[in-house]
């Protein structure tokens, strides 16, 4: 039977353990959308998506579209005025590692590990964690914390007040912004890639070794600009300059392969070298 001709709907009432398995092309895509609960999605060499998902109560329908390219979940209230742990439902999710994903959820922990396609998380109060990522990149919440680690690729992460974390990623673009939350970025700005950091009144932290090599502008309108790293003046451009000391700084570390601007209103902007071995490290 011809993979492309498959097409399954599974609406679930019963509360019970759901465990569903659809084969699927190496790149199709997964379509989240779930009130409550936490979320688990790791890549693995099946063209297979495989769904567990255990509910906590029968007032939520988990219903479960399936194609070759496709595979949709969505979960229903069946009664209004849940709490979030009746309306909490769990997913432990298997795809294709090409696989393209999208997940929306307003609460609780979404976590997506070693996926090669693009990837969407939209959040309210979910902390989101993604690792070994490669492809484009999109994680945004309201107030919940977002951490990207060891990935590569267009990388874009952004929170009104959760604190925004960046552990060894690089890529030809990442923008992390958040308005009162705090950055942090520990890694070498790789891949000559484009990175910028901005927020409005929290600090923001770079922790980099002596491999990086990156030209840096850092401003801080109203607040401080500290740093034990040393720069030196950018070639053909701007000399090392700081127009008001502890509020702006321009330089080269090392060749400047990449590109960093980093910018907040009244947090302070940390930038601090470690041995090579110690970045990223916890």
């Amino acid at each position: 039977m011809l993979i492309g001709l498959l097409f399954q709907v599974f609406p679930v009432a019963a509360a019970e353990q759901i465990q569903k398995k659809f084969p699927v092309s190496p790149n199709a895509s997964l379509l989240l959308h779930c009130r409550s609960g936490n979320v688990s999605i790791k890549g693995w060499d099946q063209n297979e998506i495989e769904i567990k998902a255990n509910r906590a109560s029968d007032a939520v329908d988990v219903a479960i579209v399936g194609e070759d390219q496709k595979v949709t979940v969505q979960t229903h209230l069946l009664r209004e005025r849940l709490s979030p742990e009746e309306a909490r439902v769990d997913f432990e999710i298997r795809v294709p590692r090409q696989a393209t994903v999208r997940v929306e959820s307003e609460r609780g922990d979404i976590v997506i590990e070693n996926v090669e396609g693009n990837v969407t998380v939209e959040g309210v109060s979910s902390g989101i964690r993604l690792s070994r990522l490669k492809g484009n990149v999109t994680a945004r919440t309201l107030d919940g914390p977002i951490v990207i680690q060891f990935s590569e690729g267009y990388i874009k992460a952004d929170s009104i007040s959760g604190n925004v974390n960046f552990i060894q990623v690089n890529g030809p673009e990442l923008v992390g912004t958040t308005n009162s939350g705090v950055i942090r970025y520990e890694g070498d700005f790789g891949l000559g890639g484009t990175y910028v950091l901005n927020n409005y009144s929290s600090p923001i932290y770079i922790v980099t070794s002596d491999r990086a090599s990156f030209d840096l502008t850092a401003r801080a309108v109203q607040g401080a600009i500290e740093s034990n790293l040393t720069f030196s003046p950018i070639p053909l451009g701007s000399a090392l300059r700081s127009s008001t000391p502890g509020k702006f700084l321009q330089g080269r570390f090392n060749s400047g392969k990449s590109t960093v601007k980093v910018t907040s209103y009244s947090g302070t902007i940390k930038l601090q070298g470690l041995r090579p071995a110690t970045v990223g490290a916890r």
